[in-house]
């Protein structure tokens, strides 16, 4: 609704000020007489119902006042299986014009004043199956000055085969206006929509700086206050009401948008650049269900890329209006033209957008977030986006949640065409592998610091300190480069939902776990090896594990064709690798679980599963590589403090010599892998 007000504030000034969008230059004998009596020439040829004012005088060389000027225009046509009938009215009570001057083009003056209240007026019905519904909004100008305001002449084009793309003329011609500044004491609009929605927005001490050739330098509006009536899906209405204190934009530019939408702009640099700043300040929310506020939001650097493709807009909005959209566009044109439509997106881009000092308070519970940022930000993904100090408090079951601060950064999508492309391919038929390749993202990192957890629906509180996941070197869209890394994850044993390892933990006299891990696996495109390491995970009072390995001749194909993976097999060599697992409480609670169950000692039972184990080794049992590993298995289960496991062949060993010895005479593997176990050392 705001955005909606912004609008009318931004251009129903105007629209009210109708008496300098004159169509022809005169000869003028007083610039301000003549540009109103032309502009009402004007608007009879054009077919209004009424176009009159009362009176219009001369008060000076360039100088007059304008009093009791009112317009009508009568229109109706029919959009998107609805007809529209509808009046715009306006009246005037009083504009004067100061200094005017005409250079042929266009006219100027030093001051234009609209004091007291200008009203737009729209009225109509909306007719869809044959029911009418009333549509009406009044827009309200209290008080305008304009200083130095310079208003280009147009004119517009009977094209009724063209009726959007006609208007393009209207927009260039619009670049040439400009003033000094503009300011307005308030302007309101009051809306009562199809559907039954009603709404007044008001905005006051609204001003604008610095207009000249499509660009803005400030508009600023000290206060607006917002108030409707929504309807709901059940027919019900409720109150929703917004207020907002001081909101300033600057360097607001319409030149790139004009070129995105396929409006040229031969004789003037369009630029990149469409707001250089913009801020709104205390900003609340009231409605029946929740209160919201916001301390202030900000946006910086929102721009249109020079390269950006433009989209022809009005063509399309011409088929629209004539209804003859469906004739033009079959299936395969539709498609190219979401195409383009997206792609256009795409040039679109902001530095940075953020919020601080949110808040919602309702019946169910009460909500705050510290600040929330985007930089970097475009259809094409983001840089980094963070929100930090957040806090969540719910009625049910008493439950808190608080989180520090939550990160994503370097955060890629692909073209914005190849969703559109997929959407099509799935329309009759499952996806391949590469196609939904085509539309996955990449993700540089995922960050999360001090997340808290609590409710009486669990048994006990959840934590975590930090969890990082990074991504690098993508063969798009897969990382050969990943990072992960989880520190103080705490939840309570009751969580864990499968019940042999819940009493496992319980046997430690364990009531909480605290779960640790980190795992980087990376790819080297120099050397073409897949190198694991480190892999390590840790459960205080549980143990931990350690994992290294190194994997050889693994080709770019891997990543670029992951369906044919397979394929790695032929070239693949085993490097190295490492197992250490360290103080394992857990196997020890195990066997004595195991143990007890079976009324045996923890010591026999670990025994015996040793000598099963060996047993499983078949022909590497009598290797010195078997009866070592048995012996390391009989002590490390008896007493499982250390066991490290290590694979150092020589010379790298390909892995279809490995699949050959598995099957032929695997008793060779140990040695040709130079495989060696050790317990307790």
């Amino acid at each position: 609704m705001t955005s909606r007000l912004a609008t009318a504030a931004r251009y129903g000034a105007a629209v009210l000020t109708f008496v300098l969008c004159t169509p022809t230059a005169t000869a003028l004998a007083n610039p301000a007489v003549d540009a109103v009596e032309d502009f009402f020439t004007w608007a009879r040829a054009t077919g209004t119902s009424a176009a009159e004012y009362e009176s219009l005088t001369e008060t000076g060389p360039n100088d007059a006042i304008l009093r009791g000027a009112k317009l009508v225009w009568k229109f109706d046509f029919e959009i998107f299986d609805q007809r529209v009938e509808a009046e715009v009215s306006f009246e005037s009570p009083e504009t004067r014009f100061f200094g005017a001057s005409s250079d042929g083009n266009g006219v100027a003056f030093e001051r234009f004043e609209q004091p007291g209240v200008h009203e737009i007026r729209l009225t109509g019905t909306v007719t869809e199956d044959g029911k009418p519904q009333s549509l009406d909004l009044t827009v309200r100008q209290y008080d305008l000055v304009a200083e130095n305001m310079y208003q280009a002449y147009w004119s517009l084009e009977e094209a009724p085969e063209r009726p959007a793309s006609r208007f393009i003329p209207v927009l260039r011609s619009g670049l040439q206006n400009r003033a000094e500044s503009i300011s307005v004491r308030a302007i309101e609009a009051i809306s009562q929509m199809p559907d039954g929605a009603r709404g007044t927005e008001r905005q006051e001490r609204i001003s604008m700086t610095g207009l000249a050739n499509g660009r803005l330098e400030e508009y600023r509006i000290g206060h607006a206050l917002s108030e409707s009536k929504v309807v709901m899906d059940n027919g019900e209405m409720f109150s929703l009401r917004q207020e907002t204190g001081e909101s300033v934009t600057t360097g607001i530019d319409v030149k790139p948008m004009l070129r995105i939408v396929g409006i040229s702009l031969p004789d003037r640099a369009a630029g990149t650049s469409v707001i250089e700043s913009s801020q709104v300040n205390d900003i609340k929310y009231n409605s029946p269900f929740f209160n919201a506020a916001i301390q202030k939001i900000s946006a910086e650097g929102a721009e249109i890329a020079a390269d950006a493709v433009p989209f022809d807009l009005f063509p399309f909005l011409d088929t629209v209006i004539l209804g003859t959209f469906e004739k033009t566009y079959g299936p395969d044109e539709l498609i190219e033209l979401g195409r383009k439509a997206v792609t256009s997106l795409e040039g679109v881009s902001i530095d940075r957008m953020a919020a601080e000092g949110l808040a919602i308070t309702s019946d169910e519970g009460n909500a705050s977030l510290d600040n929330v940022s985007i930089n970097d930000a475009s259809y094409g993904g983001f840089g980094d986006f963070s929100m930090s100090g957040l806090s969540v408090r719910a009625a049910q079951d008493i439950t808190s949640v608080d989180l520090e601060r939550f990160r994503i950064s370097d955060f890629d999508l692909p073209p914005l065409a190849s969703y559109v492309d997929f959407g099509v391919a799935s329309q009759d038929r499952e996806p391949s592998l590469t196609e939904i390749l085509a539309v996955v993202p990449m993700l540089g990192q995922l960050e999360v610091e001090a997340l808290k957890v609590a409710s009486d629906a669990l048994p006990g509180g959840l934590s975590l300190d930090r969890f990082r996941i990074s991504m690098r070197d993508f063969i798009a869209p897969i990382p050969t480069d990943i990072e992960v890394r989880t520190e103080g994850l705490k939840m309570p044993v009751a969580l864990v939902e499968e019940e042999e390892a819940r009493k496992l933990f319980e046997s430690l006299g364990l009531s909480s776990l605290r779960y640790n891990d980190e795992m980087r696996l990376r790819w080297d495109a120099d050397d073409k090896t897949l190198t694991l390491d480190p892999m390590r995970v840790e459960i205080d009072g549980g143990g931990s594990l350690d994992l290294s390995a190194e994997v050889g001749g693994i080709p770019r194909t891997v990543f670029e064709n992951p369906g044919r993976a397979q394929m790695a097999l032929a070239t693949a060599t085993i490097n190295h690798a490492r197992l250490e697992i360290r103080d394992a409480k857990l196997v020890s609670a195990f066997i004595a679980g195991q143990a007890k169950a079976a009324d045996l000692s923890p010591e026999t039972l670990a025994l015996a599963l040793a000598d099963q184990g060996a047993s499983a080794l078949g022909p590497l049992r009598d290797t010195p590589f078997g009866q070592s590993l048995h012996g390391a298995m009989k002590a490390f289960l008896v007493a499982p403090d250390h066991l490290i496991l290590t694979v150092e062949p020589k010379t790298p060993v390909p892995a279809m010599q490995i699949l050959g010895l598995v099957v032929t005479t695997p008793s060779m593997l140990p040695g040709l892998l130079n495989a060696a176990v050790a317990a307790n050392p």
